[in-house]
């Protein structure tokens, strides 16, 4: 059960709004200019001077463990019932380095450049939270 203090995410900010709602429906969703190719992460907002170029695409939905800490201690008491709570930082597939933590493996388990894939936590009726589980 989801702590009552647990911090969500702003899924109605207008920057971030394509990636909480491909999440809500179970798409790993990422930025890109439709002119270079080049991907954004963060994104970019429509206002940006190249905002007309951008388009958001799904994305694999997996890639390789770039670096992780297991956290002991809560940082939020909201995240007790987490611990120990692997955080990572997943290089995806196409590029981008994306922060989450990993559900479906144990701290011993970890291992530098580990592949994973997304897998998603629905914590709300309007929020589903990307996280990695290993692909195996």
């Amino acid at each position: 059960m989801m702590h009552p203090d647990y911090p969500l995410p702003d899924v109605d900010d207008p920057v971030m709004r394509p990636f909480w709602d491909g999440a809500r429906e179970g798409r790993l969703m990422l930025q890109r200019d439709r002119t270079t190719g080049l991907l954004h992460w963060p994104p970019k907002p429509m206002y940006w001077k190249g905002g007309a170029r951008l388009e958001w695409f799904v994305a694999s939905g997996r890639g390789r463990i770039y670096s992780y800490v297991v956290a002991h201690e809560p940082f939020l008491p909201a995240f007790q019932h987490l611990l120990p709570l692997v955080l990572v930082l997943v290089e995806v597939d196409e590029g981008p380095r994306l922060v989450g933590y990993m559900v479906g493996c144990r701290p011993d388990e970890m291992a530098f450049g580990m592949r994973v894939r997304v897998v998603f936590e629905r914590l709300t009726e309007r929020v589903t939270l990307p996280v990695w589980g290993p692909d195996r």
